[in-house]
């Protein structure tokens, strides 16, 4: 008893109490252990056992896609896409989005790859990595998805059996399952594409299980009864009319492998995710700008090839948010099928032709697209260059040379915009007076109002672009103003045309004031103001950020290294501190300033008759459908419009410019006002197309005509 007692005092002086939270150390589970031996005895074993490699089976596809086709890594085939031409990629893409969507689409993905080009040659190496990767995980999705998804569709034993895979695969966090194929295969672009299948696979197989349980059962009896073998069956009936569930499960697993690009930087990969992590990391505010804008772009790219008819009218942000919101749920993604045949119901029909009117108003905006044109065959500008005598030291003078409308020193990209918003225009009467209504709203009496607006808003922004101090002997030439002239002509062709355009809405607008389109107008012209007040120029080049004082400053301080009065280091450090301080005082001109570029004040003029034409296309002034659908173009012809002002005089800089002169931030903004100004204006466009003229309708006339002439018939008894 003595000796219990004396036990059980000294396991109360030793142990913890049963209420203390130290007592579970006496009962702790070796989880971690059990996991670390099996790991190791997978990986040091399994291929003993089993007489082959295991781990190298599984990792051999995503090895051998990424070295045949992204990158090698010891030699370079043209194939490749990281060493294949910037050209070559875009070319690809146009073709790619043209074959899946439309031409249209696949103008888009060419153009946007190219910008993503201009960004920086290391971004464009960023940018092909993360297509390849993105590429090949959705390829490898498709490979196993679709079969699995089938399997799941035709045999209920295999779907019970997958579907608590699925489920987990999508409930448990990225971060846990990224532990087992970091230690089986180590990091780098093989793993990382993996921890994205095992993310992105899911909706695939469950939207292609749907798809195949949803085709009609008496379609698929009728088959069997005509004698159909089941791959007959399964080609030929359930596999076509499952294609749009398919076609939606790979969109959402493109969009969902785009999502896991930071998780493939943090596990080794390349591309544009390792770009954001840096800059996050190092808080290197422009790297992450521009990694984020090119990472949007291929984004968009990929989303628009591959997203279904259903959602063009949806942005990447809401798709994404989407595919994220509906990643357990997929089936949530299928359209609606009344919703579709409801969609139809005015497809049929015979589109109006042109009316008189209309035909004039298309002559007239041709005759100002083709006097844009000939403009551009003119002088712009001679002694000097018209902008690039902003960047460029060698364009201050240029000894009684002139230049035309498209070269780097005359109207640069003003005039190289103009020529494609002419086209355009040009392309637009040449298609409506053949096809009208067939070629959509960018080559109709809209499109044509969008660009002829721009082509009057590019002139008046060349016309109005102060010139620096330095390019004196600068003289204004002819072809400005007859670009002028005939942005004029072609925005009241435009307009005529417009304004008896023969449209209607699909769907009836709201029969309400659209106060939030006027709220965002006024909002887009303080923005501009506020832009206006920003910069529109950095000049760091070193003879501007260098005065006669900093110089004489550096001259003492070498002199004294030379006489050996001031240690070599010293002075090396002190020249570094001197150009440091010289760079804080960098020349910054912004939008209001005289002596800057001065576009700011008719920028605003611009936003402010945005603000107007968004007045009336809100129905503040009317509730008439086609009044505001009017309005509501010419609204977005002024967004565009403000986009050409401030894009023009950028990427002109870009054309032609010294090192450390750089367009502001004061033009990005005024891009956005513009953008926005332009989107204000798309739910009301996007309801509206060329009215149909229907066989009842020319019955029904019929009817009334000869009842009326029955009506004033007189009548004998």
């Amino acid at each position: 008893m003595g000796t219990m007692m004396a036990f059980q005092e000294s396991g109360s002086s030793d142990s913890p109490s049963i209420t203390e939270n130290l007592v579970l150390d006496q009962f702790t589970i070796p989880i971690g252990d059990w996991g670390e031996q099996m790991v190791r005895w997978i990986d040091t074993q399994m291929a003993d056992k089993l007489g082959f490699n295991l781990l190298g089976a599984i990792e051999w596809p995503f090895k051998i896609l990424f070295r045949t086709f992204v990158k090698s890594g010891e030699y370079h085939p043209w194939w490749e896409i990281t060493d294949m031409p910037w050209w070559g990629m875009c070319l690809i893409f146009f073709f790619v989005g043209s074959a899946f969507r439309n031409v249209k689409i696949g103008l888009f993905s060419a153009g946007a790859l190219a910008l993503c080009g201009m960004l920086a040659i290391e971004i464009w190496e960023d940018v092909a990595l993360t297509l390849g990767m993105v590429i090949v995980a959705v390829f490898l999705c498709a490979i196993i998805g679709i079969p699995a998804g089938v399997l799941c569709g035709r045999i209920d034993g295999v779907w019970s059996a997958i579907r608590p895979v699925l489920d987990a695969m999508q409930v448990v966090h990225s971060f846990v399952y990224m532990l087992p194929f970091v230690f089986f295969f180590g990091i780098g672009f093989e793993a990382a594409t993996m921890v994205t299948m095992v993310f992105a696979i899911p909706p695939l197989i469950r939207l292609t299980n749907l798809g195949i349980r949803q085709v009609p059962e008496d379609v698929v009896e009728a088959s069997r009864a005509y004698g159909a073998p089941e791959w007959r069956v399964l080609v030929d009936v359930q596999l076509p009319l499952a294609r749009p569930a398919i076609m939606t499960g790979l969109n959402q697993t493109l969009l969902l492998s785009i999502s896991m690009l930071g998780i493939a930087a943090i596990m080794g990969a390349g591309g544009l995710g390792l770009l954001i992590f840096r800059a996050v990391q190092n808080l290197d505010v422009a790297l992450g700008v521009t990694g984020g804008l090119a990472l949007f772009i291929v984004a968009v790219v990929l989303d628009r090839i591959s997203q279904t008819q259903d959602t063009d009218g949806m942005n990447l942000f809401a798709r994404i948010g989407r595919a994220w919101a509906a990643r357990t749920k997929p089936e949530t993604l299928i359209p609606n099928e009344e919703a579709a045949s409801l969609e139809g119901v005015d497809s049929t029909g015979t589109l109006a032709a042109l009316t008189q009117r209309e035909r004039l108003g298309a002559v007239v905006a041709a005759v100002g697209a083709v006097l844009s044109v000939v403009s551009l065959s003119l002088v712009w500008g001679s002694n000097a260059g018209a902008i690039s005598s902003w960047s460029r030291r060698l364009d201050e003078s240029l000894g009684g040379r002139t230049f035309n409308g498209l070269a780097a020193e005359g109207g640069s990209w003003y005039g190289l915009l103009l020529l494609g918003f002419a086209f355009t225009i040009l392309l637009s009467v040449v298609v409506s007076l053949t096809r009208p209504g067939r070629a959509g709203r960018w080559l109709g009496p809209d499109g044509s109002t969008f660009f002829a607006i721009s082509t009057l808003v590019l002139p008046i922004g060349f016309l109005v672009l102060n010139r620096p101090a330095a390019a004196t002997d600068f003289s204004l030439g002819i072809g400005p103003l007859v670009a002028l002239v005939g942005g004029v002509v072609a925005t009241a062709g435009a307009l005529i045309w417009l304004f008896d355009a023969q449209y209607t809405a699909r769907t009836p607008l709201p029969n309400k004031i659209n106060t939030a389109r006027i709220v965002l107008a006024a909002g887009c012209v303080l923005w501009t103001i506020f832009a206006g007040l920003s910069a529109w120029s950095f000049d760091q080049r070193q003879d501007r950020v260098v005065t006669p004082e900093i110089q004489a400053q550096l001259d003492d301080v070498r002199a004294r290294s030379a006489s050996g009065e001031l240690p070599q280091a010293e002075a090396g450090a002190e020249i570094s501190r001197i150009y440091a301080t010289a760079q804080k005082d960098r020349v910054v001109h912004d939008g209001f300033r005289a002596d800057g570029p001065g576009l700011a004040p008719v920028g605003v003029a611009i936003a402010v008759l945005g603000l107007l034409t968004s007045i009336s296309a809100s129905g503040l002034l009317g509730l008439d459908e086609l009044r505001r659908w009017r309005w509501s173009v010419i609204t977005a012809g002024v967004g565009i419009g403000m986009m050409s002002y401030s894009g023009a005089w950028v990427i002109s800089l870009v054309r032609a410019t010294d090192p450390n002169f750089v367009s502001g931030a004061g033009t990005f903004l005024y891009f956005t006002a513009g953008f926005i100004l332009m989107m204000t204006s798309r739910p009301v466009l996007s309801v509206f197309g060329r009215s149909r003229i229907f066989d009842a309708d020319s019955a029904s006339v019929e009817t009334v005509e000869v009842a009326s002439v029955a009506d004033e018939a007189p009548v004998t008894v």
